[in-house]
């Protein structure tokens, strides 16, 4: 029997991919460096919308994991995510000049709110991981709350940009989420949404180990079914585009050895010799184009794009 497709309600689904591992899952599993790449849940492709999502069955063991989720890594690379915060803030400047107030949902450690404040935005987030709100208070003091969202603290309170940052690909109601964010915009705001592209060369080229493919990543979209999700809510498209990522050179290095293990014995020696260790600390720009970066509006603003012609049918293979 067919898993009911989270985007479209379609239950002409098909199964995708298995399932991974068949031990419980443990907060490890969830976080944000994890190197796992395509350890999965049970995945479903909806022929309706092309929409890839979990098993719901197996959803149930993640809610209360989230609250438990520390990352070492995660919480040492603030520097550079800073700076992709700051390329993200940039982007939704441009779509909506004048912006005063900021809500982040999947807050993190709080590197987009301190970029905001920095810029004289007032901002808020949200984040159920209490590791990360700890971290968040502390390194950046910033107004952050612990949950999901809807969240009874933010009630009534409307914004002007309201981020979901690599957020709805974590969520099963992906429509009610962006359902929730649209009502917590203020006139003429945007939600900004940055999120793995399923469609893109590098996730048909890899297949089942793209590096997107982990096990906190149960909903995958393409544009096609991140527009429809977004109609869905009461949304429409005001730009697209791509995302750019900021890493070190050692962290890419040690990533791409996943794919080409040799590289394991380079990456040992550069922690070693001097010119290579200068070489792997640097920080560069990253953008590999198989992350959607989309800019919504209420499906009554007039500043939507027209309608967009059909993109090509290109219905993800089955690992």
């Amino acid at each position: 029997m067919s898993a009911v497709c989270w985007v479209c309600g379609s239950a002409n689904a098909v199964p995708w991919k298995p399932r991974s591992i068949l031990r419980p899952l443990v907060p490890a599993d969830l976080k944000v460096s994890d190197g796992g790449y395509g350890i999965t849940l049970s995945l479903w492709r909806c022929r309706a919308c092309s929409f890839i999502y979990a098993d719901s069955e197996e959803l149930s063991e993640l809610a209360s994991l989230y609250e438990c989720v520390t990352d070492v890594v995660y919480a040492e690379s603030q520097d550079t995510r800073a700076r992709q915060m700051r390329w993200v803030l940039r982007k939704a400047l441009e779509a909506r000049p004048g912006a005063r107030t900021v809500l982040d949902i999947g807050a993190g450690a709080g590197t987009l709110l301190a970029e905001a404040e920095r810029a004289g935005l007032d901002a808020v987030g949200v984040e159920p991981s209490r590791a990360f709100v700890q971290r968040a208070r502390a390194a950046n003091a910033v107004d952050i709350v612990q949950g999901v969202f809807p969240h009874p603290a933010l009630a009534g309170r409307t914004f002007d940009i309201v981020f979901l940052v690599d957020v709805i690909e974590h969520v099963p109601e992906p429509v009610e989420l962006l359902r929730a964010s649209a009502n917590a915009l203020a006139p003429g705001g945007i939600v900004l949404v940055v999120t793995p592209d399923v469609d893109s060369y590098a996730a048909r080229k890899l297949r089942g180990r793209w590096w997107h493919f982990r096990i906190a990543h149960v909903g995958y979209f393409n544009f096609r079914s991140l527009a429809k999700a977004a109609r869905r809510a009461g949304l429409g498209v005001a730009r697209r585009g791509r995302a750019v990522w900021y890493f070190r050179i050692g962290y890419l290095a040690k990533r791409v050895a996943v794919y080409i293990p040799p590289l394991a014995a380079l990456n040992w020696v550069a922690r070693r010799v001097p010119p290579l260790s200068w070489l792997y600390n640097l920080v560069v720009p990253v953008n590999l184009h198989d992350s959607l970066l989309v800019v919504l509006r209420r499906a009554d603003d007039p500043a939507l794009l027209p309608s967009l012609p059909p993109e090509p049918r290109r219905d993800t293979m089955t690992p």
